[in-house]
């Protein structure tokens, strides 16, 4: 291995490695903050700068927090197996954080580099992404099962039949714009999307965009689909026997899991770091990378502090019953305006093509919503006397 090309890793994962952790802290200040307005409420507006009484809205909230947590007191359960209920928590962080790397940011602030540089250029990096991000399944059962808890081990299995049923329709989601690029390359389907020619703007790229950002927040336990460690139910779901530090790695791998599969929706379908000006000055496109990133961000903190937690039986059936269909169905849609583009078809005949895909889109969508929906109740089940 070169020196370049170690100087070059360095350069571009060492700063991944330090920015979203650092904007780890921030957006859980500014998620406080947002889902306390949505409530009527002040959320966190005390701690500020050290031995002053200034405040600054909270924002040195993440700082105590964090030192908290450093400093709780770490609980194992007597019967519990403590080296895979050490490994789980960081388990679960470092894939969140090696996928950060693939994505398609160009760093041209080192003066020494003749030209911008990414941290990884895989061609297969789309695939790697989603095998990288499928060991936070291992993670989760390492929790559960590690705790020697029954709650623990129910809300982790729970949790894992989550996981794997919407990690298929986001991949599938995926797969139409790789089809329409022709490459796996992270890199190349930016590249694909010059000039505003994002995918988000088709009907297929725009269904495709829906379902996954519905199935990644599934796959990140957010609301509505953070069953997974209901209070009301399974105390606090595979992590309930973990405190202190532990806990804080769990947390923070939750929150950069939503960077890391934030940013791989920008790259499918929001241009990755196009903007404007991006094209006089390069370097504003990690700017509008981030921007976007913290846009997607924002949709899942306001979806948090808006739609209530869903059944179980809820979840399952709007993954395999709704949301799967619908990305095959998509698919070929997608497939079909593909071959037209490409044979030529005039204008009409592709408007043609526009409309038939927005409708039956949402003719299906209608169609399988009202079969994937279940009962208003739950069932009623009568016991023996």
């Amino acid at each position: 291995m070169s020196w370049e090309l170690i100087r070059d890793i360095l350069i571009t994962t060492v700063p991944l490695l330090v920015i979203f952790p650092s904007l780890f802290a921030f957006t859980t200040w500014i998620e406080r903050k947002a889902l306390a307005r949505i409530q009527n409420r002040i959320g966190p507006n005390k701690t500020g700068v050290p031995c002053t009484r200034i405040s600054l809205f909270g924002l040195g909230q993440p700082a105590a927090d964090g030192i908290k947590m450093l400093f709780k007191e770490d609980i194992v359960p007597k019967g519990a197996d403590r080296l895979f209920h050490l490994l789980a928590p960081i388990v679960a962080l470092i894939p969140a954080m090696l996928v950060l790397c693939f994505l398609p940011l160009e760093f041209p602030w080192a003066k020494f580099v003749q030209a911008p540089v990414q941290a990884f250029l895989l061609d297969g990096a789309v695939i790697f992404f989603f095998a990288i991000t499928g060991l936070n399944t291992l993670a989760v059962f390492m929790a559960g099962w590690a705790s020697r808890n029954k709650y623990s081990l129910l809300g982790g299995m729970r949790a894992i039949a989550q996981m794997v049923s919407y990690e298929i329709p986001l991949v599938l989601s995926a797969v139409i714009v790789v089809m329409l690029v022709g490459s796996l390359n992270a890199a190349d389907i930016a590249a694909a999307q010059k000039g505003y020619q994002w995918h988000l703007f088709t009907p297929w790229g725009l269904a495709a965009f829906v379902i996954f950002f519905i199935a990644a927040l599934a796959e990140t336990n957010r609301s509505p689909f953070d069953l997974p460690e209901a209070e009301s139910e399974l105390i606090a779901g595979y992590f309930t026997e973990y405190s202190g530090f532990k806990f804080a790695l769990f947390f923070l791998g939750e929150y950069i899991a939503m960077f890391a599969i934030s940013g791989l929706a920008v790259t499918l379908f929001l241009g990755a770091g196009e903007g404007p000006g991006v094209a006089a000055v390069p370097a504003l496109s990690v700017a509008w990378f981030i921007a976007k990133i913290f846009a997607l961000i924002g949709i899942m903190i306001w979806l948090r502090g808006t739609l209530p937690r869903l059944r179980v039986d809820q979840l399952m059936a709007f993954a395999w019953k709704f949301l799967l269909p619908l990305s095959i169905l998509n698919i070929l849609i997608a497939g079909f305006a593909w071959h037209v583009a490409k044979s030529g078809a005039g204008t009409g005949l592709k408007a043609v093509v526009w409309i038939a895909s927005l409708i039956t889109l949402y003719a299906v969508a209608r169609g399988l919503n009202r079969i994937s929906r279940p009962e208003a109740a739950p069932r009623e089940y009568k016991y023996a006397e």
